[in-house]
């Protein structure tokens, strides 16, 4: 028979849980690095088999699925072929790069407001794309175990765009909720609309500020392009902005049912 492949998780919560969750029914051996996660739950979770002390190069490949600025941290400690799984990219790419490590900037562009590994399964990607900025053959098997379907692009590129489709929904998701709750608005008149709008806003801080931090510059120049155009609309000077909307927002493509089933909502 021959050998299982071998990955190290850093970070055995939403994502990396779910990886490994994946990866272990197709047959991989998982290890982890996560001193919030005991062992015992891991293994009860499904989503490793045993808990490494550090990074070492025993392993086929290393996944970086902890918040962004401790996968930055982490990056001088990987000792193989290493793969990140964070919202922005162009980051890792940089770090990465400066250490001379055999890395690949990658996002599965799936998740949930929700987070830990109470809240992972095994098949939150199925169906997602997943980015990446290099062609592994390795990590290209991860995607594909874990059922996403693997998509180059430049992790700039990706990051510009990401600003607009996921950290600004982000940020505008939690800025009416902390709002409405600084106005002492009684919750009896949230409506349908608004708790769907304010999904995002469930959603932890230490994962999102520092994807805030790292795309500043992306989501600033966008927000401020936004707050112009919301003025616009109400003081009636914008009058096609609805129907722009509305034919950008009718190209969008369905979520399939594994999609639906995630609540699709990246991290």
């Amino acid at each position: 028979m021959p050998t299982p492949r071998r990955a190290l998780i850093a970070g055995l919560g939403l994502i990396g849980g779910s990886i490994g969750i994946a990866l272990r029914r197709r047959g991989w051996h998982v290890a982890y690095v996560d001193p919030e996660v005991a062992l015992d739950d891991a293994i009860r979770a499904g989503a490793a088999d045993e808990r490494a002390d550090s990074f070492d190069g025993t392993f086929d490949v290393t996944v970086l699925a902890t918040p962004v600025d401790a996968a930055v941290d982490a990056v001088s400690r990987c000792r193989t072929l290493t793969a990140s799984v964070c919202s922005v990219m162009a980051l890792l790419r940089s770090a990465a790069d400066a250490h001379g490590l055999a890395f690949v900037a990658g996002h599965p562009l799936a998740g949930s407001q929700e987070r830990g590994l109470a809240a992972a399964r095994g098949d939150l990607f199925e169906g997602a794309t997943w980015f990446i900025d290099r062609d592994e053959p390795i990590v290209q098997e991860l995607i594909a175990a874990c059922g996403a379907r693997a998509e180059r692009v430049d992790a700039s590129q990706h990051d510009r765009a990401l600003a607009l489709t996921s950290h600004l929904p982000q940020v505008l998701s939690t800025a009416i909720a902390a709002y409405l709750h600084d106005q002492n608005i009684d919750p009896r008149f949230a409506g349908s609309g608004l708790r769907t709008f304010l999904r995002l806003a469930g959603s932890a801080a230490s994962v999102w500020s520092p994807i805030i931090a790292a795309n500043r510059e992306n989501i600033a120049a966008h927000a401020e392009a936004v707050a112009r155009l919301a003025q616009k609309i109400i003081e009636g000077i914008d009058t096609e902005a609805f129907n722009r909307a509305n034919e950008w927002t009718a190209g969008v493509p369905p979520a399939g049912p594994a999609a639906s089933r995630r609540r699709n909502g990246d991290e």
